[in-house]
């Protein structure tokens, strides 16, 4: 199952830190730490989750939540609130609002507006709130700047900032590629967690490395003793962590 990721990102709790950030490398996939969470999210009693869906589709975490023993089908709609702005785009094309709004809002505009709609309409009725934005590298191919996606983290940092046990974690793909804009997303939370490659390259028990860090008050990186590295592996229905030591491969 995915509880062993999730410990070792320190992720498991009922209460999150209020923004994390996930770094994923160019040519390998964090998806699996998206599946992770969310399920362990909506098991729990009475939290919200609002998944806004921008890499992947809804039916997409469906599936994967079925592999790994949930059924999100069941908490939609009560628990679970969905943004699935590919399925929007798909079912209305060029007139769907992410692509051509009518009041003339920006893609990350739009994004912000539907959020806080949403956060205002059941965070109340919850214990705990969490919004997962799966990859926020697909807003640069919907024409989006690095200045707006910067400020859409910023919106949504503060929007944890307002109010108490609620949770933004976000994730980025080729975070090696647009290095600037996920230095500065990072800092504007508590927890780092960073997916990338194996120095030796390809190996068949292990599928990549996840860097886990705290993020200090001032924006800075805590000293190295205290990251936290593991390696891990993605099969069809669980997600295992090892040490670097358990495996014997150079990380």
């Amino acid at each position: 199952m995915a509880t062993s990721v999730l410990l070792a990102c320190g992720l498991n709790e009922q209460k999150l830190p209020g923004f994390v950030h996930i770094s994923e490398e160019s040519n390998v996939d964090g998806s699996f730490l998206i599946s992770c969470i969310l399920g362990q999210r909506l098991r729990i009693s009475n939290a919200g989750t609002l998944l806004v869906c921008l890499q992947h589709h809804y039916q997409h975490y469906f599936n994967a939540g079925m592999r790994l023993g949930y059924n999100t089908n069941i908490f939609q709609g009560k628990t679970l609130n969905v943004i699935d702005v590919l399925s929007d785009m798909a079912s209305e094309g060029l007139s769907c609002k992410w692509l051509k709004n009518p009041d003339g809002l920006t893609l990350t505009e739009q994004l912000v507006e539907d959020i806080r709609a949403q956060v205002e309409s059941n965070y109340a009725n919850r214990n705990s709130y969490t919004i997962l934005i799966d990859n926020l590298s697909i807003l640069f191919n919907l024409g989006a700047s690095k200045l707006q996606v910067q400020q859409f983290c910023q919106d949504l940092a503060s929007l944890a900032k307002e109010r108490d046990n609620l949770t933004v974690i976000t994730k980025l793909s080729n975070s090696d590629i647009y290095q600037p804009t996920d230095n500065n997303v990072a800092k504007l939370g508590q927890v780092r967690i960073q997916v990338v490659r194996l120095k030796s390259g390809v190996f068949r028990e292990v599928d990549g490395k996840l860097l886990i860090e705290r993020v200090l008050d001032e924006g800075s990186y805590a000293c190295e003793e205290a990251r936290k590295e593991v390696l891990y592996k993605v099969n069809d229905r669980n997600v295992k962590v090892f040490t670097p030591g358990e495996v014997g491969v150079k990380v």
